[in-house]
């Protein structure tokens, strides 16, 4: 009997202890409710634009009678981006298509799904959106014991799929592509074939070392070999819409891919002569991050992607 009253006094201890801490999600949603109050628009041409500001860039296809959206930021400031999105027309949105699960990119969806529009990601984006999903901290700090919350049934894709996905809508044929881990295991690179506009989610970046979730099918090896895809995806005129930052060309991804195969490259050559941390960054002349610390904790990261590869 005493061991059975303990086991029952144990037991909500357990429950308890494995409760997620969402604690830092909710601290950023409380920020971005009292301090977002307008979204800056970039024009692209008649029928693209690109929405900046408050989570990752989103962007806006109008084709003859509908809209389509690449990401839909976070849930908190819905009435933000659609007063952004009605400066640009009044037409109905068609779809909202997920370049990943990230809640600064996809988080609207808890919004939107509520409204029945449609939504597309890659299969294991909605994998992930289904589960509390603790985010990898090792490169960022300010990440650090961060835990999305699961996503509602309605605020799920409705569409999926494995590795290309193709949408006619109006003239346009919009391409998805999944090219394996990379800055995480669901991200679509979104190819507007006709007009030869690409969103790419945060599979590319214009802020510095780019953010790598290891805890959830990312790969920074992964996300070399995604670069390299998106540069043949692209010619010299191709208008990149980046996750985060400006408007971008081929020699931007191109760039970036240098710059982070350069620091793979130099860790891989370092952690096998058995150089420290400190040796192997400064073996690394160029540098992405103004943040030393940045640097290292890729060059930490590095060596733990290949931990659990191997």
């Amino acid at each position: 009997m005493k061991i059975l009253i303990l086991l029952l006094l144990f037991i909500p201890l357990v429950s308890f202890g494995q409760n997620p801490d969402f604690s830092a999600y909710n601290n950023q949603i409380n920020y971005l409710k009292n301090e977002i109050k307008y979204f800056e628009i970039e024009k692209i041409n008649n029928q693209f634009y690109m929405i900046v500001g408050g989570g990752g860039n989103v962007g806006v296809f109008i084709s003859e009678n509908d809209v389509v959206l690449i990401d839909n930021k976070y849930e908190i400031i819905e009435e933000v981006l659609m007063t952004s999105l009605r400066k640009i027309t009044d037409k109905p949105i068609k779809y909202i298509i997920n370049t990943h699960f990230h809640h600064d990119h996809s988080d609207g969806n808890r919004a939107f799904g509520k409204r029945g529009i449609p939504i597309v990601s890659h299969q294991n984006a909605k994998k992930r959106m289904m589960e509390d999903a603790e985010l990898y901290g090792g490169i960022f700090s300010s990440i650090k014991d961060f835990v999305q919350p699961k996503y509602e049934k309605n605020a799920l894709p409705l569409l999926t799929y494995e590795s290309k996905m193709t949408i006619s809508q109006g003239n346009e044929e919009i391409e998805l592509y999944n090219f394996g881990k990379a800055h995480t295991d669901g991200d679509s690179v979104v190819v507007f074939k006709k007009s030869n506009i690409i969103h790419t989610g945060d599979a590319f970046v214009r802020y510095g070392y780019p953010y790598v979730d290891l805890n959830n099918g990312g790969s920074i090896k992964g996300l070399i070999d995604l670069l390299s895809a998106l540069e043949l995806l692209c010619d010299e005129n191709t208008i990149i819409m980046p996750g985060h930052g400006k408007l971008s060309k081929k020699k931007d991804v191109i760039n970036l891919k240098n710059s982070l195969s350069n620091l793979y490259n130099k860790t891989i050559l370092g952690l096998k002569n058995g150089l420290s941390y400190n040796e192997i960054s400064d073996s690394i002349d160029e540098t992405l991050n103004d943040n030393e610390a940045v640097k290292l904790n890729y060059i930490k990261s590095i060596e733990h992607e290949l931990s659990i590869n191997n």
